[in-house]
């Protein structure tokens, strides 16, 4: 991983608008948001709109600016990626734009090695 990837993953650890977990986490607990993302998140009662795959968040600042009276949440795998729109919200302060990081968990075999492209078994077929 480059140092600026790094940085980048450090510094969205500390913007407000943005949340991460494992998916795993995220299936073995109810998240702290679980249905508490307009009033915890946002402060107000306007509509969700979630973008899957929001990679550097154009499009979920682009329209969190054009509509300030709908909460907007940019959901990816790609933290690093997902930098630029949750440092845009920031600058532009548009308080109803949100990220949300999902990391992948992997499946650890018994030599430490991580299989490539495997996730970790949620028990559910």
């Amino acid at each position: 991983m480059s140092k600026n990837k790094i940085a980048k993953w450090a510094e969205l650890a500390a913007f407000p608008n943005v949340v991460q977990h494992s998916t795993g986490y995220l299936q073995a607990t109810d998240h702290h948001l679980k249905g508490k993302w307009k009033r915890d998140m946002f402060a107000n009662e306007n509509p969700l709109v979630i973008e899957l795959g929001c990679g550097k968040g154009e499009y979920t600042t682009g329209l969190s600016f054009m509509f300030p009276e709908k909460n907007f949440i940019g959901v990816d795998i790609k933290g690093a990626r997902m930098w630029r729109g949750a440092r845009t919200a920031l600058e532009q302060k548009l308080d109803n734009a949100a990220f949300q990081i999902l990391i992948r968990d992997q499946r650890i075999p018994e030599n430490g090695s991580p299989a490539r492209g495997s996730l970790t078994n949620t028990g559910s077929s």
